[in-house]
């Protein structure tokens, strides 16, 4: 049986999302992207939280990609200077206070097939320290045509009308006759 491309794509959301919070669970406070996927065949901006664990500053933050997934841009971030060379995203000449958190964003192009892809953020410190997170993200499939979305929807919404109305009529059938007094 074919799946629709709406079911196909909440499928493989909601398996993201479960993969996402079982990997992250032992690392939920470190590097964490929002939102958790990126369409396949498309671009998307991805925000990545960035706290300071540290007691010293942190000096610089870089974000690489996998082959199949594309820095496009590094967004601008106060403070901060952001540059994209290669398959990395940098951001230097800031500096976040310890027990801090900040969000680098950049957008990205997914020419992977649907699954999931890791991306490495690396954070410097003044002192020389640096500390490399794995960022978990996971490509869904391309969307599908309004069309056959709205197609979907309508026939969901219509077995859902019907199954309310069965429902109704089964109750009214089995109340009780009325007594007079």
């Amino acid at each position: 049986m074919r799946c629709s491309g709406w079911s196909s794509l909440a499928i493989s959301a909601c398996s993201g999302v479960a993969v996402a919070l079982v990997l992250a669970a032992p690392a939920a406070a470190h590097v964490v992207a929002t939102p958790t996927f990126l369409a396949s065949k498309s671009s998307g901006s991805i925000s990545f939280e960035a706290p300071n664990e540290r007691s010293d500053p942190m000096t610089s933050f870089t974000l690489s990609a996998p082959d199949g997934i594309v820095i496009e841009h590094a967004h601008p971030v106060d403070g901060w200077n952001g540059t994209v060379e290669g398959g990395a995203a940098k951001w230097v000449e800031g500096s976040l206070a310890a027990g801090q958190t900040t969000e680098f964003g950049a957008t990205l192009r997914a020419d992977a097939d649907p699954g999931v892809v890791t991306l490495t953020a690396v954070q410097g410190y003044d002192s020389g320290a640096v500390v490399e997170w794995p960022v978990t993200l996971t490509v869904v499939p391309a969307a599908q045509s309004p069309s056959e979305n709205l197609a979907v929807a309508g026939l969901v919404g219509l077995i859902g009308v019907l199954v309310v109305i069965a429902i109704a009529l089964l109750a009214w059938r089995r109340r009780p006759p009325s007594r007079a007094t």
